[in-house]
């Protein structure tokens, strides 16, 4: 699974493969800002496709 190095909420399109159950574990364990972790999840994205 490949995953970015440092997390940079504003290009968070990136996505690793795979199954999204550990994915998320690991994205959820390795964020320290809720903001972040909630950017990289989905928020990112839900801007992006005027979801939110």
């Amino acid at each position: 699974m490949l995953f970015m190095s440092r997390p940079h909420p504003e290009r968070a399109t990136e996505a690793p493969y795979g199954d999204p159950v550990p994915a998320r574990a690991t994205v959820e364990r390795v964020t320290t800002s809720g903001e972040v972790r909630e950017r990289v999840l989905g928020a990112t994205a839900a801007v992006l496709f005027g979801l939110s």
